[in-house]
Order: structure tokens, then sequence, then C-alpha cells
């Protein structure tokens, strides 16, 4: 797959989590800035598709590197103070897919 010159540069360690907004992704960074594509979610689910991002969601990406906790009611919190709901239908597949990220998650 080519690389697009948005890539160019960037670290996939660098990215925290991918935001779907219409037909763009914004690329939300450990440092705190932001860059918005003009690719959709699934472009970059595809290219990153290494073991290190997650897909929590319709609209999210994750770095598993960048979530500190996944708390019981349902949130996965990142290192900057990030809270994203983690949607009851996908729970299960979630914890079966990553099960050392959700050692002391429970199932409800």
């Amino acid at each position: 797959m080519k690389t697009p010159k948005i890539l160019k540069g960037i670290l996939k360690a660098q990215v925290s989590h991918l935001e779907a907004s219409s037909n763009y992704t914004i690329l939300n960074f450990t440092d705190g800035k932001q860059l918005i594509s003009g690719y959709c979610l699934k472009f970059f689910e595809e290219h990153f598709n290494s073991g290190s991002f997650i897909r929590i969601d319709r609209a999210n990406i994750v770095n598993k590197a960048f979530i500190s906790k996944v708390s019981n009611d349902g949130y996965i919190h990142l290192k900057n103070e990030t809270k994203l709901l983690i949607p009851r239908r996908r729970k299960a597949l979630l914890i079966s897919q990553n099960p050392n990220l959700f050692d002391y998650y429970m199932i409800a």
C-alpha cells in the first residue's frame, strides 16, 4: 500500500488515537496536536493494521500503548485524560480479541 503524503514523517507510535469526522479523519498525537486528513477512517484502519491499534467503535481507533486503563463503566481512558466509550455490543468482541488489555474488566 502506498503511503500518502500526510503520513510521511509520522511515526505510528506518535499517534494516540484517530477519530472519524464525516469523510475526514482527525489524527490525535501524543503531544496533544491534531491533524485532519481527507482519508476516511477505514483507510487508516488498513494502514495501521499492526497489532498496536484497535478499533473500538465506528468512529475511533486507539493506540494500545496509549491506553491508561479500562474502567468497569465501559470507558477506555487514554494517557491524555481522554475518555472513549466502548459500545455495549462491542465489549465482548474487544475483550476476546485483546484479553491482556482487559484483565480487570468485567463483562456486564
